[in-house]
């Protein structure tokens, strides 16, 4: 199912572009070979079609944006704090909250006690000093003098906080169960407890009818006051409180390693375009967005505005970002690689972390099978994000491209996590490591350059230290053309650590080669510490 009937024509009818992603969401989601949940997912397609093209043909009127719920009266922290909440090791860390304008606070945690009175706006603010990471549970609480009032949250823990933003498979929770994994392996081990998890928008089934948490412009506050999950046996029946499979098995990864408490912040939401995720005024300057912001709802930056911008004050170690499916199909393409960039430098801006570690994990795609050569426009948005990663410092990037299947979802993010926590102990905890233990390598090999020997061409590539490329299968995944640009397969040998040659008999001068370009690849060149690696091209041809 395709979005881009209504991102061609954004002015066809204002209320199209949000029931294309309303049923798009719901085709993404039933579309699936695990469908016992969803059986009538072709129904559910055809309701989506003519829904939408009955809406398309009809008066346009304007839709009406609900407005986000009102912050109540009386003192209150940020809907953000609630019980089993995390906060950040070894930072100052910022809390907040509401009050009448004028009224003193003060806010009590870890033996400490620090005062603010509430600004004009009615927002109050204090900073607590660095504290070590702490698995047991504390309360931190707010109180007025003068108005008598004191609130209360209960089993608060300090350890690492990131932050997760993305589509639905970022929001996929766990128990959707992934293939192949035992969930009796952690549901019932207590010191995962120590991983927590919030929502703030609800992103795996949001409220695509009301809107009131899409806004234009940026918010106080988040929409919902969504409880903190606190991992464990409730997490895993069906239709369990939403907590990210991909952030479970990352946290899980790194709680092995830290042994301290992680806390993750989901912002994501299915069906998303990248261009929401950064604040408008950073995408003005992008040219082929300019047709977006005349959208009446789903325009540059609307997302921004109601997640990321209200939790600005939180003190985060790092985000992951899964996002690229849709933009596959949307057009113009070219949207993608600027907007992209521009969520990366703006959640920088924006939590006023510069360096803020960010990891981008490729986007996903799906066949019926696997096949050597079946490309597609996410090919590209994989490529623009391989390049987004090569040329933004303090990035990392997780390749998702070998455990694709028939669904967008991919249910296997075991790997993902693991691969995810890599990144993060060799690039963002390095110096918590114990002296002489080595980091992990992470990543993906990437391609460096090509020379001609004969009817065979040989790849050389940028590969981490202390790795070496290996061959896993034939074929291994590759394909060559010549001049006239047709892709045959070829045959791969390792003539080094670093370098590869391919050749095909039905090509007598290759000049170009391809690999893992299909919705659902053939990859056997693998890293010998196993990271597969990522699908990539040495041409600049058209896609096919």
């Amino acid at each position: 199912m395709k979005s881009e009937f209504i991102m061609k024509k954004p002015s066809i009818i204002p209320f199209a572009d949000v029931l294309s992603r309303v049923f798009f969401a719901l085709g993404e989601t039933v579309n699936s070979e695990h469908s016992k949940f969803f059986p009538m997912k072709r129904i559910y397609f055809l309701i989506a079609t003519m829904l939408v093209t009955g809406i398309c043909s009809a008066k346009e009127e304007q839709p009406k944006l609900m407005p986000l719920p009102a912050i109540s009266p009386g003192l209150q922290f940020s809907r953000l704090f609630n019980d089993h909440m995390v906060l950040q090791r070894d930072a100052k860390v910022k809390v907040w909250g509401w009050a009448t304008s004028g009224e003193k606070v003060a806010v009590e945690f870890g033996g400490q006690t620090k005062s603010s009175t509430t600004a004009g706006d009615g927002s109050w603010q204090v900073e607590l000093d660095p504290m070590s990471a702490n698995a047991t549970g504390q309360t931190l609480t707010v109180s007025s003098a003068s108005s008598g009032q004191k609130v209360e949250i209960k089993d608060v823990v300090i350890g690492e906080v990131w932050l997760l933003g993305g589509q639905s498979n970022m929001a996929f929770p766990f128990w959707i169960r992934s293939d192949g994994f035992d969930k009796t392996q952690v549901e019932a081990n207590p010191q995962y407890r120590n991983i927590r998890c919030v929502t703030t928008l609800n992103g795996f089934n949001p409220d695509w009818v009301k809107l009131d948490w899409v806004h234009k412009d940026p918010q106080k506050e988040i929409p919902f006051k969504n409880e903190w999950v606190v991992f464990g046996p409730d997490c895993t029946p069906d239709w369990a409180p939403n907590f990210s499979a991909f952030g479970f098995f990352f946290a899980k990864n790194l709680y092995d390693q830290l042994k301290v408490p992680i806390g993750l912040v989901d912002t994501s939401v299915g069906g998303t375009l990248a261009h929401y995720w950064a604040p408008a005024d950073a995408q003005k300057k992008i040219p082929v967005l300019e047709l977006f912001f005349t959208l009446p709802i789903w325009t540059p930056g609307c997302l921004y505005n109601s997640t990321i911008w209200p939790i600005r004050n939180m003190k985060f170690r790092g985000a992951a970002f899964y996002l690229g499916e849709n933009n596959s199909m949307t057009d113009p393409l070219s949207i993608f690689e600027p907007s992209y960039r521009a969520v990366i430098s703006s959640w920088r801006q924006t939590f006023q972390y510069a360096e803020m570690p960010f990891l981008i994990v490729q986007t996903s795609a799906c066949d019926d099978a696997k096949h050597l050569y079946r490309p597609g426009n996410h090919n590209l948005i994989q490529q623009d994000q391989f390049l987004i990663h090569r040329t933004t410092p303090k990035t990392g990037f997780v390749v998702t491209a070998d455990d694709l299947h028939t669904d967008l979802h991919v249910l296997r993010k075991q790997s993902h996590g693991e691969r995810a926590m890599r990144w993060a102990m060799a690039e963002v905890y390095a110096k918590s490591l114990p002296p002489g233990t080595k980091a992990p390598t992470w990543g993906s090999p990437a391609f460096k350059s090509l020379e001609t020997q004969g009817s065979k061409l040989i790849l050389h590539f940028d590969v981490m230290p202390g790795e070496e490329l290996k061959l896993t299968g034939d074929p291994a995944g590759f394909v060559v053309a010549g001049e006239d640009k047709m892709f045959s397969e070829a045959q791969a040998e390792l003539v080094s650590k670093t370098s590869i040659a391919v050749w095909s008999d039905k090509v007598n001068k290759p000049i170009a080669a391809r690999f893992g370009w299909s919705s659902r690849p053939i990859l056997n060149l693998w890293t010998a510490s196993g990271l597969p690696l990522s699908p990539f091209r040495t041409d600049d041809w058209p896609l096919k």
